[in-house]
Parts: structure tokens; sequence; C-alpha cells
């Protein structure tokens, strides 16, 4: 096996860190999973490290539980960054094409991309992705890929992605002080993406919203690009918080009463249908009614799918988006959620599923998963097309934003 043919994939989550590692077949080009390991993740908080010692060793123990795995040691991994302080905006450039013919290049290309991407950002912020959306041609015709065609001036809009530099310096710190170099951050939802969007699903319109531990992220794809992010200052962890304010007891317990126990719904429950909570909670009589568990768990979803409502009126009318929304995340495995949901947007709502993958593919099925997995096949394109972090409709690229000043960090 070589060490050329493994990718890495690091998920630094605020409830979990997800290590995947892939050995990518010369052949057939498909990535075959052969570690995973998952840890508690104790040093962030809604995407930004609040304890750099228990950060590095949620990493570590992430990292050598999916080394135990594979037989692998790794040396770099494609890692994800998210979080509130994440932004997004639109961004135009323009320049004259360079050919007499007036035949615009990939030169060309290039330089239209670069010039729509000098934008002034504060010396704090830094970028993490420049996704080019269209091009125009002499100021009418809009295409995907202009390369080959005839004009003279050429237009570009581009989908600039930037966060603050010190957070994802503490992660690139984090990640490097386990020997592992950062070869790319990339932007959870486009990972995410990758992993459990199709091509059709994109070009028709689609939503995707992860919900994880600190913070839930909604992405809207439509004609093959991505539209809009959003970050959600909400997750799967404060259900939990929820419970364990309800129930009287810790994060870890009430943690385990939500996988066990937890179900939404908006159909009446008999408040005589009782739940003996005894055992968990380490109390002779700990009896709870159904009913005051599903309020608990339904206030905070509700909380939720306000928020995203209030992000799909910023897109339009929700017949923009007739392939639906695809969850993902840890907190997508709440039972009833989907039909709650799907109520609640009245939009198509199923749990996100991704089938590129072969190997110990029954390890990364679970939508907690959907961005550790979705690394993977960032750093495939990455490495095997020649393409920075992925193709996101119409042949055009994602342009790489942080490059090798993560080796600064490493030990």
């Amino acid at each position: 096996m070589s060490q050329n043919s493994i990718i890495a994939g690091i998920d630094v989550g605020n409830a979990r860190v997800k290590t995947v590692i892939a050995d990518i077949d010369r052949d057939s080009g498909h990535p075959h999973i052969i570690g995973v390991g998952i840890s508690e993740s104790s040093g962030l908080r809604k995407g930004m490290v609040i304890d750099m010692t228990e950060t590095i060793r949620s990493i570590n123990e992430s990292i050598k539980l999916a080394e135990s795995m594979s037989g692998v040691k790794i040396k770099e991994a494609y890692v994800s960054i998210s979080g509130l302080h994440v932004r997004s905006q639109i961004s135009r450039g323009v320049i004259a094409v360079s050919r007499a013919d007036n035949e615009i290049s990939q030169n060309d290309i290039g330089r239209v991309i670069d010039a729509a991407s000098t934008v002034s950002l504060p010396p704090n912020r830094e970028k993490l992705h420049v996704i080019a959306k269209q091009f125009i041609i002499d100021g009418q015709e809009y295409v995907k890929n202009p390369l080959g065609m005839k004009g003279v001036r050429i237009e570009a809009d581009v989908l600039i992605i930037d966060g603050l530099s010190p957070y994802i310096h503490n992660i690139a710190k984090a990640i490097n002080e386990n020997n592992v170099e950062v070869v790319e951050f990339v932007f959870s939802p486009l990972a995410s993406a990758l992993a459990i969007l199709d091509r059709n699903q994109k070009e028709h319109g689609v939503l995707n919203l992860d919900i994880g531990g600190g913070v839930s992220t909604l992405s809207f794809f439509r004609e093959g690009d991505l539209v809009h992010t959003a970050i959600l200052p909400v997750g799967s962890r404060h259900i939990t918080n929820d419970l364990a304010i309800a129930l009287r007891t810790s994060m870890p317990v009430a943690e385990k009463i939500k996988l066990k126990y937890g179900h939404v719904t908006k159909e009446k429950i008999s408040k005589k249908e009782e739940i003996d909570l005894s055992e968990a909670l380490g109390d002779t009589e700990a009896v709870f009614s159904r009913e005051e568990l599903n309020q608990v768990i339904k206030a905070r979803v509700d909380e939720i799918n306000e928020m995203v409502s209030k992000e799909i009126k910023k897109l339009g009318p929700i017949s923009i988006i007739p392939a639906g929304v695809v969850l993902s995340g840890g907190g997508a495995n709440l039972a009833g959620l989907v039909n709650f949901s799907k109520e609640a947007l009245g939009l198509p709502i199923r749990l996100g599923s991704y089938q590129s993958f072969e190997g110990m593919v029954d390890q990364i099925k679970n939508p907690a998963f959907a961005v550790a997995a979705g690394l993977i096949l960032w750093g495939l394109e990455n490495n095997y097309t020649g393409s920075s972090g992925g193709s996101f409709g119409g042949g055009v690229k994602l342009f790489k934003g942080i490059t090798n000043w993560a080796k600064n960090f490493l030990p």
C-alpha cells in the first residue's frame, strides 16, 4: 500500500472528532475505507477552540483509532472548518481577453478569477475558498465555462468564503501537534455536499442541512452552484443540554437518554405513556412521561426549523427547491426528525446517504460521517483530477484559498 494512494479526512466537530482514512484504487479511482476513528470532542465550542490541550487530545484519540484500524500512519489530512466566524460574499472581476483572435484561454479564466478574488479583508480574516459561479462575456452571455469561446471582455462572479485567522490557526496547531500536516481546510458544507448530494440535485435546487453538535450548517445549491450558506447557532448538543436540565442529570447521561428514548413528533402523546429512566439516572423512582420528553426535544427542533425557514425565505419561493432538503450530521439521527421537519418546512426531506465508497462502508454509513466522507472525496478530486477541491457543475473548479502556511505549525 503506497502512502501516495492514502487520503485522510479529519472532521473536527463540536461534539465529536471523526477521522476517516481511505486507500485509492489506482485502476478504478474509487476510495476504499480502511480506517475510521471517532472520539468525544471537549475542546471546541461553536467551531472555535476553547481548550487547546483538550482539542489536541481529542484529535489524537480519533487519529490513533483510525490508524490502528487501517495499519497506516497518516502524515497529512484534509480538515473541516466551520463555526459562526465563517462567512461568504459575492465578488465580481473583469479583464480584457488577451488573445488577438479574442478566443478565451485558460490563462484568461485564471486572470479574471484572480481579479474577482481581490477583495479587501480585515487583517484577522483569510480566505478559505474562492468558488467560480458564472462568467459574463461582453456584458451579455452568462456561461459556466467560457474556455474556447470568443469575446473581448470577460467578467466572473465568485463566491468567497473566509474565516477568522486566529480560529483557523488554532485548529491547524491542534492538528500539527499530532504530527499531521493540514493539506487544506474545507468548509464543512462543501465537504458534506460532495458526499451526499448528486449532480441532479445540485442542478435542480437542493438544501443540505447538517445538524452538528454546537451549530447547524445550511447550504443551498442550484444550477450546480453553491448559492447560499448559513451557520445556525443551534445544534444537537443544545437538545442534550435541555434534557440534562429537565431531567436534572449530567450531559453524558442526557446524551444516552436522547439516543435511546429521544423522539420528536407533532402527534399528541398520552400523558399516561411513561419511560422508566431509573437505571439511566441512578434513581429508584425516575419515571417520566414520553410527552414531557417529546416537548423538551420538540422545542429545540422547532427553533432549528424556524431558523431554516427564515433562510429559505431569503432564497425565494420553496418551488426553487424541488429536490427538497437532505439531512446530515449527528443530529439527523434523531428519531422522527424527517417526518416532523417535512411537515414544518413543507418540503420533501430525506436522510443523506452516499455510495461512492468501497471497503469498510458500514463504518461511515451514519449521516454523522457526511463531512468526514466528503473530505475524502475532496482529497480524491484534488489528487487525481488536478483541481483544487472539487467541481460543482459546468466544469468550473474550486480554487484553494489556504495553502501551505499550515506547515509553519509543524512541531
